[in-house]
């Protein structure tokens, strides 16, 4: 373009080079030394000169040549003098002197002109001797410009790789070959990647059939956008190579692509994905993916491979920006790589343990989501995933073909080996038999002694028995019976005395020696850094505690940058003579603040205080009386809901402080069920932990140097004192509160791997030691006892809850009724084992409170003592899946009444669902059809249909109230119990009280396809086929209309690019809501085939606002009636009808955003019960009214009955290995390969199939 055409029709290229920046200009100016002469032809708006002021100050020389005005204004600030002028046209020498330049910048230059060989030419005499040229060019070989090029598509763009002003493309070889002609010399070569879904031809390669797309990506520089060239002229005589003219290299080994896909609000999609690209047949290789750095991903998904073929897993490894890994995994770790979500892979964990983990690929789309916990996550962005993994073989046979010669040359040379071993074998085999006949012969000589032996052992026997005969005589005599008393007596003394021949046998390697503590009084240690709130708990708790043992309390604030923690520690230690006070100067960090203190006395033991921590009672006097319970005691560790293997509730958790237990109660709690008791434990607990003098001076402080500013000192400590000779205890009388985290804040996460790491390297044992104490938990019945004792606490009424094994609707009713009722009655729950067994639970899964019973005749006994000394008041059948008729007649036996809730069918069909061998809604109709239907899938014990029934009947007969939360199903359950105490009494998860939001949605803009979305675990009786159906007639038939499923399907579904169909996999229920706001479908449906009860998952969906589609069975149509922006459906409407149906109300409802009539309301048919109930108020009357007071038979259950029905480490494997062969049957059945023969699977046998695995 001419200098003098108008600017204004000129493009001005704005740009500017960024701080950690990976592009053309970032890359170009870490080639430009400080000082250095520079000339930028093509300068743009002065981004080189902008940078270089700024990097280099006034020393920075640069001149520049632009063609635009508009440009040249904006860069002259920065520049000594900006020329505009032609490249094309001007005669450079004369525009700049010759030899005054260092460096001369081209960047993006070449492309825009027709002589390039002219620009660089005048170039050389530019330049210095010693100068360097650098260049930018596009790479006209990006795999996504040649996908688009494939299409028959070249379209221009204003900026890019295809400028609309470009004029000159170039390739890597054709670069070298234009340098080369113009004797130029290519000092070096770099490139700038950009992955193809930041690029502009995104949309063309994705259209690409997948072979061609993963050949693309396989050639030379695919995802080069630019390449980065430093380049200096070459000398007078210098030779330079010929030119290449050979056909461009094509890859030279097979290769595969892995994708990595960041998670964004916990989905995933196609926008924000890595590649990396390795190689066919390579036993081991590492691929790196360079995450961004921003935003923080809140998953990774990785897809190992982009075709069917067999690949080795030998570990991953995240790293942070600075490479300090945040997590990485081992194939040791089996267990947490099987648990993950995936899909299209069949895992086999290693056979050796150091052998790989291997992924068998199958169908379009293997992926699984890597378990990376979340604070990993947080600190990932700019770091990297390394994932080291191997090839051996593929479904790429012929590519591997030069591989597998190799190998079978490798197997003949094994072969040979083999061969030779045989030999030396069989002539080792010719001696050994020359050394059996010897031990043959040796053998008879044997046999004669044994023989010998047992003559002389019957003859002891003969007098051991003549032995006991005596004893027995003398037991029998006069003598012994009068002086018997006298006996007992003197053996009573021996043993309170611990002397002579009655004393108690010790589990320990030595008897404990108890000492007398001294009377130096303890130093309680706090180390402060910030948290005024809890800082303030802590110690007023120290201070207002009712123990005798004297102390000193020596708070040492660590230069806390909280001005409010400083001045509150100085005004309290003014008004109380019992605490020490000292500050450091700067900050020490938790393990040198801790060791001043231990180090201020030195004949003091000392108790290790967390700031954030609280104490009650005589906390103190039951810690010290543990440490010296033997002299060889180093430290002692309390209870706390906070610390890790000495943790409450739940073993090895963070758990909140149990609701309604104030610190000072719970911890009076524990010492009233387990007085005095301990336990050996591998460490200590840093939060709380009493740490004897004699142990300090022999073991030494905590170690500064490993430990820096805290996590892991009190390990290393404990190890080293137990490696001493010393013991560390786990008190299980004491709790204390730790809130946890304090001291050190959100730097937590990675100090503690850290920490590990040193662990692991300083005493190797340490984990091993540690898993085997976690293994055998040797505090559980002391917990178990607390827990006993806390339901028993507060004399409330104790209702059982009898649920099945799964989880879903039930499960979440029961737990809510339990918030519910919490403060009026306590929850109890039942369930099924394996092996006719039945597990006894809190109904908080927070609690870990769990009991395990035999249904054998002593077993059944034992349940029911331990459900009469809790005070069972009631039982509540929410389900009778997986039980006997023992557990039905639990009430009965305990002479207590019961209810009965129907959260489905299970009392009118066997088949649970009301669902026939065609995995849909059967019609009840009649008799007949359940015999027919029940010959194909058996009853429980082979009942027939009338008998099943029958004892149904007899059964809610007996109840108190028979609950539903519909009225379609109270409706069902009437025809079989007419007489029976119905109530319909809905779920507490919507409060009535309460408005529900009016759906509103936006007007539907063309051509925008209607967002369907489809919520829950999809069975086959929940709508999975049928989805699956619609979404594949939409995508053949272009409809506009798109499914989402929000969760997952029994099998895999098809989706994109084969249905208009996405999966977005598992979900929390409590992130349900933030999902559908993210997604913002149109409208929410429910393509149930069976009469469902209730549907919390509606209930979501009513509380969000979203219009709704749904089936004209079971529940739905009576929580739809009279609301606006909601349809009700045929429920067996075929998949054409369906996609009518949704082009048909996006046209007439969304895109006009007008409403459908309201539902009609429901016609009833139901006087024979009652009107429905405000659940909430209904459950804290009616349903409590009438319970007995609470009254435990024999003041609770014995600790010897909570230690007999613990679950066992074996009874845990055992059922692990029935819930593996479950999760194993569900991953099977949910590969593409095996959906057809899944689909094919009545749903009833699923069933049964699982319920066996579940027993």
């Amino acid at each position: 373009m001419a200098p003098d055409s108008p600017s204004s029709r000129l493009h001005v290229y704005a740009r500017d080079i960024e701080a950690g920046a990976h592009n053309s200009l970032s890359e170009l100016v870490e080639h430009i030394p400080a000082g250095a002469r520079v000339l930028d032809l093509g300068c743009g708006s002065g981004a080189i000169g902008a940078f270089l002021h700024r990097r280099d100050g006034a020393v920075a020389a640069i001149d520049g040549l632009t063609i635009s005005e508009d440009e040249a204004a904006l860069a002259a600030p920065h520049y000594r003098r900006v020329e505009v002028a032609n490249l094309e046209t001007c005669v450079l020498p004369e525009l700049f002197a010759s030899g005054q330049y260092d460096i001369i910048v081209c960047a993006d230059v070449l492309e825009h002109v027709r002589n390039a060989d002219a620009v660089v030419g005048a170039c050389t005499g530019l330049l210095a001797p010693g100068g360097r040229l650098l260049l930018s060019i596009p790479n006209a070989g990006y795999a996504g410009l040649v996908a688009e090029l494939m299409s028959g598509e070249f379209r221009y763009r204003k900026e890019g790789l295809l400028d609309e002003t470009h004029v000159r493309f170039f390739t890597q070889n054709t670069l070298t070959r234009f340098l080369q002609e113009n004797r130029w010399v290519a000092e070096s070569f770099s490139t700038i990647v950009r992955q193809l879904t930041q690029s502009e031809f995104r949309v063309a390669f994705d259209a690409l059939p997948p072979a061609v797309a993963r050949y693309l990506l396989a050639m030379p520089n695919a995802l080069t956008y630019q390449f980065i060239v430093v380049a200096r002229p070459a000398g007078e005589h210098e030779i330079l190579p010929a030119p290449e003219s050979a056909a461009p290299a094509l890859p030279a080994e097979a290769l595969y692509t892995s994708e990595l896909y960041l998670g964004q609000g916990g989905s995933f999609n196609e926008d924000d994905k890595l590649t990396a690209t390795g190689t066919i047949g390579s036993e081991r290789q590492t691929l790196r993916f360079r995450l961004p750095a921003q935003p923080e991903p809140s998953g990774l998904k990785l897809d190992p491979a982009d075709r069917p073929g067999f690949m080795h897993l030998y570990g991953m490894r995240l790293a942070d920006a600075a490479g300090a890994t945040l997590w990485q995994w081992t194939p040791l770790e089996a267990d947490r790589l099987a648990q993950a979500p995936q899909s299209g892979i069949v895992l086999q964990p290693p056979a050796l343990p150091s052998g790989p983990f291997m992924l068998l690929l199958h169908g379009t789309d293997p992926w699984i989501e890597l378990p990376i916990p979340k604070d990993a996550l947080a600190q990932a962005a700019g770091g990297s995933l390394e994932v080291d993994a191997g090839w051996p073989m593929s479904a790429d046979f012929l590519a591997l073909s030069g591989v597998a010669q190799q190998k079978i040359w490798t197997a003949e040379q094994s072969a040979r080996a083999a061969r030779d071993d045989r030999d030396a074998f069989q002539a080792r085999w010719q001696k050994t038999s020359q050394e059996a006949q010897s031990l043959s012969e040796q053998n008879t000589h044997l046999r004669m002694q044994k023989q010998t032996l047992l003559t002389h052992n019957n003859e002891l026997s003969r007098q051991r028995d003549e032995a006991l005969q005596l004893v027995h005589d003398i037991e029998n005599s006069t003598v012994f019976r009068a002086t018997r008393p006298i006996v007992h007596a003197k053996m009573r003394v021996d043993r309170l005395l611990g002397v002579g021949s009655a004393r108690k046998p010790s589990t320990e390697a030595m008897p404990a020696q108890p000492l007398t503590p001294g009377d130096e009084p303890v130093d309680v240690i706090v180390p402060v850094y910030r948290g005024l709130d809890d800082t303030r708990r802590c110690i007023e708790s120290v201070l207002a505690s009712t123990c005798r043992t004297p102390w000193r309390l020596v708070v040492i604030d660590d230069a806390s940058p909280e001005p409010e923690v400083s001045a509150w520690l100085q005004e309290v230690a003014a008004t109380d003579s019992r605490i020490e006070l000292l500050r450091n100067e700067q900050n020490l960090g938790f393990v040198g603040t801790v060791n001043r203190g231990m180090a201020l006395a030195a004949e003091r033991d000392v108790l290790l205080l967390n700031s954030d921590t609280e104490v009650a009672n005589d906390w103190l006097d039951r810690i010290r009386a543990a440490a010296y319970g033997d002299q060889k005691v180093a430290s002692v560790t309390p209870f706390s809901n906070n610390a890790t293997i000495c943790s409450y509730p739940r073993f090895c958790q963070d758990n909140a402080l149990p609701e309604g237990w104030p610190v000072a109660e719970l911890d009076a709690l524990f010492a009233k069920v387990n007085p005095g008791q301990v336990v050996d434990v591998p460490t200590g607990v840093g939060f709380c932990m009493y740490i004897r003098r004699a142990a300090l001076n022999d073991v030494g402080l905590f170690d500064v140097e490993h430990f820096g500013k805290g996590y892991g000192e009190e390990n290393d400590f404990c190890i080293r004192a137990h490696k001493a000779g010393w013991r560390n205890l786990h008190l299980l009388d004491t709790f204390v509160l730790h809130s946890g985290g304090v001291s050190f804040g959100d730097s937590k996460s990675p100090r503690e791997r850290a920490a590990m790491e040193t662990l692991r390297r300083l005493h190797p044992d340490y984990e091993t030691r540690v898993l085997r104490f976690v293994r055998e938990d040797p505090a559980r019945l002391a917990r178990t006892a607390v827990d006993a004792a806390r339901i028993l606490a507060p004399g409330l009424p104790v209702v059982l809850s009898v649920l099945h094994d799964r989880q879903g609707g039930t499960e979440r009713h029961v737990r809510e009724l339990s918030e519910l009722l919490n403060g009026k009655a306590v929850l109890l729950v039942l369930r099924p084992l394996p092996g006719e067994r039945v597990s006894l639970r809190m109904a908080d899964p927070a609690e870990d409170f769990e009991l395990a019973f035999g249904l054998d005749e002593a077993g059944y006994e034992d349940l029911l003592t331990a459900l009469r000394a809790f005070g069972v008041a009631h039982v509540h059948y929410h389900h009778l899946l997986g039980h006997g008729e023992r557990i039905g007649r639990l009430a009965a036996r305990l002479g207590v009444s019961y209810d009965f809730t129907a959260h489905d069918f299970y009392a009118i069909c066997p088949q649970i669902s009301l669902t026939d061998h065609t995995n849909g809604y059967c019609g009840e109709l009649g008799v007949t059809q359940c015999t027919e239907c029940l010959a194909r899938s058996p009853a429980p014990d082979g009942l027939n249909i009338v008998t099943w029934r029958q004892q149904s009947a007899e059964f809610l007969d007996g109840a108190r109230y028979v609950i539903s939360p519909s009225r379609d199903a109270l409706v069902r359950l009437a025809h079989l119990v007419p007489g029976a105490p119905l109530r319909l009494v809905p779920h507490t998860d919507i409060d009535p009280a309460q408005p529900l939001p009016a759906p509103n949605p936006p007007r539907l803009e063309a051509p925008r396809r209607l967002k369907v979305a489809v919520i829950g675990a999809l069975s086959t009786i929940k709508g999975a086929d049928v989805l699956e159906e619609v979404a594949v007639l939409a995508r053949k038939q272009q409809a506009p209309v798109e499914f989402h499923l929000i969760g997952y399907a029994y099998r895999s579904l098809r989706t994109q690019p084969q249905a208009h169909l996405t999966v977005h996999g598992r979900y929390d229920d409590r992130d349900l809501p933030a999902l559908l706001g993210w997604l913002q479908p149109d409208l929410v449906w429910f393509p149930a085939q069976w009469p469902e009860t209730y549907s919390y998952t509606l209930s979501a969906c009513l509380q969000g606002g979203w219009p709704i589609v749904a089936p004209n069975l079971g529940a739905f149509q009576e929580r739809l009636e009279g609301r606006r922006w909601t349809w009700v459906r045929p429920w067996n409407d075929a998949a054409p009808d369906w996609l009518a149906f949704f082009e048909d109300i996006r046209s007439r409802n969304f895109a006009t955003g007008q409403s459908p009539a309201p539902q009609i309301p429901v016609a009833r048919s139901d006087a024979h019960f009652a009107e429905p109930q405000r659940s909430r108020d209904w459950y804290a009357t009616d349903y409590l009214a009438g319970l007995p007071a609470h009254a435990p038979a024999g003041g609770g259950p014995e600790r010897a009955m909570l230690a007999e029905h613990l679950p066992t480490p074996e009874e845990s494997l055992a059922t692990g290995a029935r819930g593996a062969a479950l999760s194993a049957l569900v991953r099977l059945r949910a590969l593409p390969v095996l959906a057809p023969i899944a689909r094919r699977i009545p749903l009833r046998w699923q069933t049964r199939v699982k319920t066996w695995l579940r027993r």
